[in-house]
């Protein structure tokens, strides 16, 4: 299975392989699947590596700390950050600022958030061209993000962790994130098609405890 990411994992500009390359490899296949490797691949139009970040079950524990902390009641904005799970880079470039990067964890935005709306994370109303919403199902939602002339693609999950306050699975829903600068590839589709199916691996992996349906296919737009 390994189309694009046979080689050893290579180090990051800052950072000595920790010799977690078959697991960081392991990650990126699942979280793309077969389809979305062989995309990288073919859109890409140099050799590609992998840099070592973190694995899934210290997503989930991450995940899991931030969802147990919310105070429904406080009227903080939350700061919760990003655990990334894979990186794609250009194998011969340094620094690696070519790269396609998946992350996720905690959302800052609250399941019902206007997204579409908004134009910065205070949430207030702003041109609708720099945010758009594609609605999955109840459980799912998806966000294209213009972000200096390039974009920017999240998911957001209802995910029930056990022991959260009520209503954390709407309040702190799971967020993935997938940036790219790496494939050349400027159409919409293929980053939420493979972004979506990172969010059923992440989600079976962080056992949402209200089991959320995550769609197989992009919703008609």
């Amino acid at each position: 299975m390994a189309l694009l990411l046979g080689s050893a994992a290579c180090s990051s500009d800052d950072t000595k392989d920790t010799g977690t390359g078959d697991r960081t490899r392991e990650t990126c296949q699942d979280l793309l699947g077969t389809a979305g490797e062989r995309w990288v691949k073919e859109s890409s139009a140099r050799q590609t590596g992998l840099v070592d970040v973190k694995d899934l079950k210290t997503a989930k524990a991450a995940f899991y700390d931030d969802a147990r902390s919310w105070d429904p009641s406080s009227k903080a904005v939350s700061s919760f950050l990003p655990t990334e799970l894979c990186r794609i880079v250009v194998q011969d470039q340094k620094p690696h600022t070519s790269r396609l990067s998946i992350s996720y964890g905690a959302s800052v935005f609250p399941f019902d958030s206007p997204f579409g709306e908004k134009s910065d994370v205070s949430g207030a109303s702003g041109a609708s061209g720099d945010e758009t919403l594609v609605r999955a199902n109840s459980d799912v939602k998806l966000v294209v993000r213009k972000n200096n002339g390039s974009y920017d693609y999240a998911v957001y999950v209802k995910c029930r962790v056990p022991g959260a306050p009520a209503t954390q699975e709407t309040g702190v829903p799971l967020a993935g994130s997938m940036t790219d600068t790496l494939t050349g590839d400027t159409g919409t589709g293929p980053h939420l098609r493979y972004l979506l199916n990172s969010a059923r691996v992440v989600a079976k992996a962080f056992a949402c405890g209200n089991n959320p349906t995550i769609p197989t296919k992009l919703p008609a737009t």
